[in-house]
């Protein structure tokens, strides 16, 4: 009679107790054959209700957990391909494997995260820099893989990111075109898509911009990423370019208004470059503002006295607070063109010409001339002012109220007699 021994009959096995009697619904270590390539001192059997040995199975459920066993009854472990067959003694066997069982005092099939940190042999991961890595398997025991960046791997109501190894990726995941990129957190206990969020980082390296350096990006309810568009997020505006990095300084946008239909930056000024007469230079600007503390804000700013250094000089810009577009033409009685306020230098008052525009960037009078003193005040009409060098500018007012007619004269007397002409001829009319 035999006893505490394995059982072959045919294509089932069966194992019998130190009484002979034939073991059912039960567990049974059974030392390793000389020729078990895997690096243990005995395999595990589960034998069912008729006494047979579990077999050839990837899920077999056992008190509430599933197992799998191979061909001869043995439990499955560690790293197991889409056919049953152990991976352990391969080198990276977690990226090859479709399950993972446990160890061989377990074995019970995983699902859910495994985080994995032994390192890999093969090279492709050094770039990503991780401590370790996440794999996630799902109820059915299949590791999650390759999912397409569109459309992330939903667990738990959060979306999450993985390569054709399983590999759950962070930050930047998806094609090279960065409207299609969406970002997944890059701390490796999170690891979700970011929705609706501020991300802090450099851009995808694979968008080929030779920049390394850090910039602030916006995601949506979906998690893609902002991109050529002006967006306006807790009350405040802000304008992204075409590959989603959020601009700031001075902007050139495509329409008048910041909140337009088709709204998008058409350049932006780097203010240690740029000077005033490039920015006068712009044909109908639609020039704003948006904080220039990259940082910490990037939101759209107006206001009629903002200050802002160019390549050239410090000045005062004015913004519409409504369309937050730079001013050209008088608010507050002040004179701008293209957002910079015409300002006096030396001599205390100066001729300035500008074009003048209405809130929809309609040109309304073009090469209106007004005189202004040292803080871009427009001088009132139908009087002379005296300059700092002894000389005299006669302000005429024209058929409206845009810009005027200036004279300017050597003494008081020619000054008296300009405004003496102009108010008879006033009368003759």
């Amino acid at each position: 009679m035999l006893t505490n021994q394995l059982v072959e009959d045919g294509n089932n096995y069966y194992y019998v107790d130190a009484n002979g009697a034939m073991v059912r619904n039960t567990w049974v270590a059974i030392a390793a054959d000389e020729d078990e390539e895997e690096d243990v001192d005995y395999r595990w059997y589960y034998f069912g209700s008729s006494g047979k040995a579990y077999t050839d199975s990837l899920g077999k459920t056992i008190n509430g957990k599933k197992y799998g066993f191979d061909e001869e009854g043995k439990m499955l472990f560690g790293f197991v391909d889409e056919n049953g067959a152990l991976l352990n003694n391969e080198d990276d066997a977690v990226l090859n494997c479709t399950y993972y069982f446990g160890t061989n005092d377990d074995g019970a099939r995983h699902s859910g995260w495994l985080r994995y940190e032994d390192g890999f042999d093969t090279t492709d991961y050094d770039d990503l820099d991780y401590e370790y890595f996440w794999f996630n398997f799902g109820s059915n025991g299949v590791k999650r893989t390759a999912n397409n960046v569109t459309n992330p791997k939903k667990i738990n109501g959060n979306s999450y990111y993985f390569d054709e190894n399983g590999v759950m990726i962070t930050e930047w995941a998806g094609s090279t075109w960065s409207t299609t990129s969406k970002f997944y957190n890059s701390n490796l206990e999170n690891g979700s898509l970011q929705k609706n969020s501020w991300i802090w980082t450099a851009a995808n390296e694979d968008w080929g911009l030779d920049d390394e350096d850090d910039h602030w990006f916006r995601t949506d309810n979906k998690g893609q990423i902002l991109t050529k568009q002006t967006k306006k997020i807790n009350s405040k505006w802000y304008v992204f370019d075409e590959n989603g990095i959020m601009q700031y300084g001075l902007v050139q946008l495509s329409t008048p208004k910041v909140n337009g239909s088709n709204a998008y930056m058409i350049q932006a000024f780097d203010e240690d470059e740029v000077d005033a007469e490039d920015i006068y230079a712009l044909d109908n600007a639609n020039v704003y503002y948006f904080s220039d503390d990259e940082e910490n804000d990037g939101a759209m700013k107006t206001g009629s006295s903002i200050k802002i250094s160019l390549a050239d000089d410090d000045y005062t810009f004015g913004f519409d607070k409504s369309t937050g577009r730079a001013y050209s033409g008088i608010e507050n009685n002040k004179v701008y063109f293209n957002g910079i306020r015409q300002e006096a230098d030396d001599d205390k008052y100066e001729i300035v010409v500008i074009d003048i525009y209405d809130n929809g960037g309609n040109l309304v009078e073009s090469d209106a001339e007004f005189l202004v003193n040292s803080t871009g005040t427009r001088m009132k009409a139908d009087r002379y002012y005296k300059d700092d060098n002894d000389e005299y500018y006669v302000v005429l007012s024209g058929d409206d109220d845009t810009g005027y007619d200036i004279i300017h004269v050597d003494d008081l007397d020619a000054a008296k007699d300009a405004l003496e002409e102009k108010e008879s001829v006033s009368i003759a009319k």
